[in-house]
């Protein structure tokens, strides 16, 4: 979509302080890569030396003298959360595709399905009778919601999306291809020589602006439910076992393994491949680095790193003597060989 600079000030709050309000804006590029029919935003300072040399039509920034080492012919919108603005903008020049209210004849409705107004329900996707699909919804093709599920308003299974019987999604959920929620929870006793399965009767239950990432598994609990908070935001490749509460707000990084019976209370942050062994609590606000392994309980606010992780702090010091050791081995080797020479020993 093709708007101009001034409709894309009125309509994302934004104040143009230089420039033509007529300027065509076709997309939005870095500083790097646009020409002169994108808008680029400048929000690091890291990026000043292609600040300086950029080819596009305007910038977007926080303030005017921020932007002072701009190109004298680049138009400029300023914005005090020039982030959030950019956000809107994104969302004004590349508006998401919507799908015709309807059931495609393709598909699979089986009787006693409840489908609210405007609810898309695409080719070769399958909804099991009990299931209740709420207004709004988008069901792309081949997507699988089981029995007895609920989907709030507004709420999207992107393609290959699977729900297993009774699991339930908040209003405005966001599921992305090859996700798969409330299979079973991994769950064995071992007896007599071999794994007994116990059955896995709870289900799983998702909050509000929920967002899952594309082949992300979510199992449902053993008994009650899995649950993941409003908000919460969940990469591509995320294992979350049976049982785990997840908190509101949280941000759960790619890779991230969470065994059975875990809980994550509010804005805990876990980057990419972090593993966390099962009942173990990590308190709100608290963060984990990358690869990290979690194996006791974290308090509030801590930040986590390391396998198996310690308080960061202490990690690090623990790294930089870590890439010493080739140093101090040497002069441990040098202070040994003195000792012997005064006639010591070093045992």
């Amino acid at each position: 979509m093709k708007l101009t600079l001034g409709e894309l000030a009125q309509k994302s709050g934004a104040t143009l302080s230089r420039g033509s309000a007529e300027l065509a804006v076709e997309g939005i590029s870095s500083l790097a890569e646009a020409g002169v029919q994108h808008l680029a935003p400048f929000t690091d300072a890291t990026y000043l030396p292609q600040l300086k040399v950029t080819k596009a039509g305007a910038i977007l920034c926080k303030t005017q003298e921020l932007a002072a080492d701009a190109p004298a012919g680049a138009a400029l919108l300023i914005a005090a959360d020039p982030e959030i603005t950019l956000i809107k903008i994104l969302g004004l020049l590349y508006p998401e595709p919507t799908e015709s209210a309807g059931v495609d004849p393709k598909a699979v409705v089986e009787p006693n399905v409840e489908i609210g107004a405007n609810a898309y329900i695409g080719p070769f996707a399958v909804v099991r009778s009990g299931s209740k699909i709420g207004r709004g919804c988008t069901i792309h093709a081949h997507s699988f919601v089981g029995r007895n599920c609920v989907l709030g308003d507004g709420t999207v299974l992107h393609a290959r999306a699977t729900l297993y019987d009774g699991v339930q999604l908040g209003q405005r959920v966001i599921v992305h291809s090859g996700a798969v929620l409330g299979a079973d929870g991994f769950g064995y006793k071992f007896r007599g020589g071999k794994h007994v399965k116990v059955p896995q009767v709870g289900n799983v239950t998702i909050g509000d602006d929920v967002e899952i990432g594309a082949n992300t598994c979510i199992d449902r609990a053993a008994l009650g439910s899995t649950r993941v908070g409003m908000g919460s935001k969940i990469d591509n490749l995320v294992q979350i076992g049976h049982n785990n509460v997840v908190g509101n707000h949280c941000i759960l990084c790619g890779q991230v393994a969470l065994a059975g019976s875990c809980e994550l209370e509010d804005y805990v942050v876990l980057g990419g491949n972090v593993g966390v062994a099962d009942h173990i609590k990590m308190g709100k606000g608290s963060r984990a680095g990358a690869k990290s392994g979690i194996g006791k309980d974290v308090p509030p606010g801590a930040e986590m790193f390391g396998m198996y992780a310690v308080e960061r702090r202490a990690a690090f010091k623990q790294l930089v003597a870590y890439n010493r050791l080739p140093e101090l081995v040497e002069r441990m080797r040098k202070l040994e060989a003195k000792v012997k020479a005064l006639g010591g020993t070093t045992e």
